[in-house]
């Protein structure tokens, strides 16, 4: 059972930056043979994030409130992306069948369009949400069945269900806060930047 994640406001960020948590290797090649990359399925996402100054005001207060009840279960963040395709899969996105692992993942529910590589989108499995970015070559024609197989980066961390619903539109990041053990500092009439990251669990 998913814990109830707590939702991280966009209030006065600063900066929002994805990257990738990498749990792949490679094994190097005995008496100068050719190295060989070795893909797990741990691969996943964290999300660091900068805040301005806040106010000591109601956005400040809800700020406070959001990371602080988060510091010790889970957090939930929407994803900013300014570069993302404007093109969107719509709101009615399911996973297509069950037991789908590895990179490529069948989806139904897709409006007719065009996928873009690099747009990122989040599986709600089980109640959690899962980051993953569309990967391939360029774009993809959405036919009008709304049935795609999608290649899909970094590999699913679990086997699907079927109709598990698929968020394109305002995809979020969730898991651990770190960061913000050092709580909030307070000045006269305002409250100093903050920092912190959310990871994704496994």
């Amino acid at each position: 059972m998913a814990l109830m994640a707590v939702e991280i406001p966009h209030l006065r960020i600063k900066s929002f930056a994805l990257r990738p948590r990498l749990f792949s290797g490679e094994q190097e090649g005995a008496l100068g043979g050719p190295d060989l990359p070795i893909p797990r399925p741990g691969d996943r996402f964290a999300a660091d994030v900068e805040t301005t100054h806040f106010r000591n005001d109601d956005e400040g207060r809800m700020m406070m409130a959001a990371l602080f009840e988060a510091s010790n279960g889970t957090a939930a963040m929407r994803i900013i992306q300014p570069n993302r395709a404007r093109h969107t899969a719509g709101f009615g996105v399911v996973v297509d069948g069950v037991d789908q692992g590895g990179t490529t993942l069948a989806l139904r529910g897709l409006q007719r369009g065009w996928l873009t590589r690099g747009n990122f989108f989040s599986i709600i499995h089980r109640g959690r949400h899962y980051v993953h970015m569309i990967a391939g070559a360029g774009q993809m024609m959405v036919p009008d069945t709304g049935r795609v197989e999608l290649p899909i980066w970094p590999m699913l961390r679990f086997l699907t269900i079927d109709a598990e619903p698929v968020e394109f539109v305002a995809p979020r990041i969730e898991g651990k806060l770190l960061g913000f053990d050092k709580g909030a500092l307070f000045r006269r009439a305002k409250t100093d930047p903050l920092s912190f990251s959310i990871q994704e669990r496994a």
